[in-house]
Order: structure tokens, then C-alpha cells, then sequence
């Protein structure tokens, strides 16, 4: 008999079709992973690391080789506008497998996630956390990190806390930027101005001319983001020694601490490094590369209901797929739609397929939508949780099918249309707070910071008989910028008042365009009678 290419294909197709039967694992454990262990500290070498990654092997996404998608390379895509494609090439990337995140996040709570349909539909549909995390800055690599002197006329977060404590003040400085701030970057491209670092910022430490080009990402979200979660929130000012500090200050202390503690955290998913462009595309409109694609949708379900809904838990998600890493503490999710679909019909409506390409293992299929709510950075002083918390939550509604067994548990999921490419890229968690006998590398002490944020929080004195604040030493400079959103900077409620007060708005605010679509610093000076910025520079 002769093979006719017609033939030909017919055997692939039925070849590709019993591999993917036999396949006894689930879509989920074809998920992207990082090769970090179930417990991983909080340090440079973190995947979630608020900067680019350090080169090595932990920063390389592991991809299983997954069976499944033979099938949907062989399936011909019948209804064309089902599928908006830009028409770019397909690339594939598979590694060994690996353990998966959901057995991570299992092992962790010392239980079976819930993975079923009817439950997660009715009892998980909805999860908040409270507290409410709280706003503050990343603290920008390109502003020296708490280096920064937010304040018009006052010292920074570091000199404060360098003074108070009996440190050099220079030498902790110095510390600082050579860990977080703008000397951590001596290695990149020096430069003058602005002009000539492209999208980056020419950042120089004070009384220098000449800096380096860092991007203006880079900072300690990633370090912030947990301590909102687990710390409360600094509302008032206190005094040590003669040092008033804002609670603005004492949140970049205790951010500062989270970065240098070495926490242990529960990481999930799959870092994305880059590079954002060419965003290469398969047929169905998705990422070929597969660390871009997660989280996937169906363990991103999992999770979210679990750890919020279940575990009563928050967690810190980078909130976009690209290369650029934003780590925001989550406030809540609330699944809006839930329902079984006909699988072929919505494949032919989604894919223009006859068949579900993804999972032959799928017996049924489940249309979900979910809004999930975060929270961003602000750099407004005073006490904002729970009166300004809506100020600072932002909101996406995903959506995505969810692929469930023969006993209606979730074993898959796919992002649908825009979802596609605006999802989380990861998603974890620190265990713990930091233990009080931790002194961070550049030399803050956990016990002296944690005094700080109870007796903020509390509105309590700190010292029984505080001395006058003492003059700043230095000229002041004005507030730079700690917000990539139109937030107006204010003042914080006066030192050891019994209740924090609603903040006044200063002169200056900041604006920052939508991240999504670029990252350049508005000044501006803001009339707040007529909500319009007067002047920019």
C-alpha cells in the first residue's frame, strides 16, 4: 500500500491523539515552574526580585514537555475570526518536568487543594482579605531607595533612622545605596542626563555629577508587597530620640527590613525575563513562549479560591505578563461568572475548531470570569486603610475556560481573548514575619523597626519623654516622585495625636501614566480647586 500524504497525516493525527489519551498527568502539571524548592528565601536571588534577575539557572523557567499539544497543532482552525492572530512564528520550548505549584501550595498547608466544580462554584465564589494591605512606595533603585528624602525640608527615611539609633549617618547611607539604591548599579552605563539612558533614568546620588542608567522599575516591590500583608499599617508619627518619624518613613523601614530579612515564601508560576518583543504568537493567538503564557489559568483559579477563599490568605502577584516585575499584595476576587459550556461549540466559537484543542483528558468545560482586586503603590503619608483604600485598589476581570475531569474537578484552564495578555505572571507568598533578632545587611534592626510600625499603628508614644525634633543638617530638596499613579502627596496627621487625621495636600503631586502602556514622570503643580495640574516640568 502506498503512503499518500493525505494517509500520512491521518496516522499523525491518531498518533498525536492516543499520546495525549495516555497522558495521566493533568494540563496543570505542564505549567511553567521555577527550580527553587517549596520553601525559598526572600533574597537577590528570588524570582520575584523587584529588578533584573541575576544570571544562573534559578532564573530559568522550567517547562514540561507537554503531550497534549500535539493534538492542537493538527486541528484545523475552520471559523478564522474566532482567532485574531497578528501573524507571527511559532516557537516551542519543552524541559523536563517537574514538581507542580499545586502540590507546592498542598504541601504547604497540609492539604488537598479544592479542585472541585460544584464547590469551588457555590462555597469559593468570593474571598477578601482584612486587613486591607497597605499603600506605600517601591522605594525606586533610581531614587536610592530610602535614601529618598520624600519630604520637602525633612531627612530622609535613612538618615532618620541612622540618627535615631546612634549610627553614621553616612555610612548607612552609603549602605543603603550600595544594596538598594542607585550604587548597586555601578555596573550599568554611566551617564550625565537623562538623554542619554532611553526609557531609564540617569540617577545620581547626591553631590555626584555624573550616575548610571537604571531602569525605573527596578525597586523593592517585592519587599513591600509582603510587608502590607503581614505588618500593620504605620498611622501616626512617633518619636525616638528626638527623631519624629512619619508613618511614610516608618513604611520604608519596615519595607527595608522585609528585604534584607530572608523570609521564607511559597513561590508559584514562572518569572518572565524577556524579551517583550517580537511577542511571538501560535495560531491560537497565544504566547509560544510558555513562561509567558503562565500562570496558567485553571491553576490560577485554584490558587486564588484556595489560598483567599479557603486559607483566608493574601498573596503578592505580579500583576503583568512582560518582563517588567510589579509585585502588588492582593485585596480580593470575586468569581462573576461560573457555568458549563457545550465544549465543542465554545470551540468553534473560540478557536475555530471542532474539538477542544488543548486537553483531550477535558470531559467537560466551565466559562469563568473573575474580578480580582489589588493593591498599588501610593506616596501619600498619614493612615489610608481602611478610609483611602479604594484610592489605591485596582481591579481586572479575567477571563478564561476552566478544563474539568469526568468528576468535575479542575485539571486545566486557557486565558480567552484579552486575558490572553494581561494575566499575573506569578504568585506567592511570605510565610512569616520577620524574626525580631534580624539585622539586615545594610544594618537595620527588625526589634527597633518593629517599635517603630506598633507604636505608628497604635498612636502610642514611643519614648515616655521625647526631645524637640532636631533640625535637618542638610538642604532640603524637593519630594521625589514614589508612585506610578496620580496620587497627591499630603501631609501626615501630627506626631502622637491619639487618631490619625485626614491628610492636607501639598503642592506637588506626581502622575504616572498607565503602566501598561508607558513609564514617563509627570511634575506637575497641582491646583486641587479646580483638580488640574497648572505646571509641568
Amino acid at each position: 500500500m502506498v503512503a499518500t500524504p493525505s494517509k500520512l497525516v491521518s496516522v499523525a493525527v491518531l498518533i498525536a491523539a492516543c499520546l495525549a489519551t495516555k497522558a495521566q498527568a493533568s494540563s496543570i502539571d505542564f505549567n511553567p515552574t521555577m527550580p527553587v524548592p517549596d520553601i525559598v528565601p526572600l533574597n537577590d536571588e528570588h524570582p520575584a526580585l523587584g529588578a533584573l534577575p541575576p544570571s544562573g539557572e534559578l532564573m530559568t523557567p522550567i517547562v514540561p514537555t507537554d503531550p497534549n499539544a500535539a493534538v492542537a497543532e493538527t486541528l484545523e482552525i475552520k471559523n478564522t475570526s474566532a482567532v485574531e492572530l497578528p501573524g507571527n512564528n511559532q516557537t516551542h520550548r519543552s524541559l523536563e518536568a517537574s514538581s507542580n505549584d499545586v502540590k507546592r501550595l498542598e504541601t504547604y498547608f497540609g492539604q488537598k487543594l479544592e479542585r472541585n466544580f460544584d464547590v469551588l462554584s457555590t462555597k469559593l465564589r468570593q474571598g477578601a482579605f482584612d486587613p486591607i494591605p497597605w499603600p506605600s512606595s517601591y522605594w525606586p533603585v533610581y531614587q536610592d531607595s530610602i535614601n529618598a528624602r520624600w519630604r520637602q525640608g525633612e531627612a530622609s527615611p535613612a538618615e532618620k533612622y541612622a540618627r535615631a539609633f546612634g549610627l553614621n549617618v553616612k555610612s548607612f547611607m552609603d549602605g543603603v545605596s550600595r544594596n538598594n539604591g542607585i550604587d548597586s548599579q555601578a555596573g550599568s552605563r554611566q551617564c550625565t542626563s537623562n538623554n542619554e539612558c532611553g526609557s531609564s533614568a540617569c540617577a545620581k546620588r547626591e553631590g555626584r555629577n555624573t550616575g548610571y542608567c537604571i531602569p525605573r522599575w527596578f525597586g523593592i516591590c517585592h519587599a513591600w508587597a509582603p510587608a502590607a500583608i503581614l505588618e500593620p499599617e504605620p498611622k501616626c508619627s512617633v518619636v525616638k530620640n528626638g527623631v519624629t518619624f512619619r508613618p511614610f518613613d516608618v513604611k520604608a523601614l519596615i519595607t527595608a527590613v522585609y528585604d534584607g530579612a530572608q523570609i521564607d515564601t511559597v513561590f508559584t508560576g514562572a518569572r518572565f525575563n524577556g524579551p517583550d518583543e517580537p511577542a511571538d504568537l501560535d495560531k491560537y493567538g497565544r504566547y509560544t513562549d510558555a513562561a509567558r503564557r503562565d500562570l496558567g489559568a485553571g491553576f490560577f483559579h485554584l490558587a486564588v479560591t484556595n489560598i483567599m477563599g479557603k486559607f483566608k490568605k493574601s498573596f503578592v502577584v505580579d500583576v503583568t505578563a512582560g518582563s517588567e516585575v510589579w509585585n502588588q499584595p492582593v485585596r480580593s476576587y470575586e468569581v462573576t461568572q461560573m457555568r458549563l459550556v457545550d465544549p465543542a461549540s465554545a470551540s468553534r466559537q473560540l478557536f475555530g475548531t471542532d474539538q477542544y484543542p488543548f486537553n483531550p483528558a477535558m470531559k467537560y468545560l466551565a466559562y469563568t470570569t473573575m474580578r480580582f482586586k489589588w493593591i498599588v503603590e501610593g506616596g501619600e503619608d498619614g493612615a489610608l486603610i481602611p478610609g483611602r483604600a479604594d484610592v489605591y485598589t485596582r481591579q481586572a476581570d479575567y477571563e478564561y475556560l476552566l478544563e474539568l475531569d469526568e468528576n468535575k474537578n479542575v485539571i486545566g484552564g486557557e486565558w480567552l481573548r484579552k486575558s490572553r495578555y494581561e494575566h499575573p505572571d506569578f504568585l506567592w507568598f511570605a510565610t512569616a514575619r520577620p524574626s525580631e533578632n534580624t539585622v539586615t545587611r545594610i544594618g537595620l534592626s527588625a526589634k527597633e523597626v518593629r517599635a517603630l510600625v506598633e507604636a505608628s499603628s497604635a498612636c502610642k508614644p514611643l519614648d515616655p519623654n521625647p526631645a524637640p525634633q532636631p533640625t535637618t543638617t542638610r538642604s532640603p530638596v524637593p519630594p521625589s516622585p514614589t508612585t506610578r499613579r496620580p496620587v497627591p502627596q499630603t501631609s501626615a496627621p501630627p506626631a502622637l495625636t491619639p487618631a490619625p487625621t485626614q491628610p492636607r495636600p501639598q503642592t506637588f503631586c506626581s502622575y504616572f501614566s498607565n503602566k501598561y502602556t508607558c513609564r514617563f514622570w509627570i511634575w506637575c503643580g497641582w491646583d486641587y480647586d479646580n483638580n488640574v495640574c497648572y505646571k509641568r516640568w
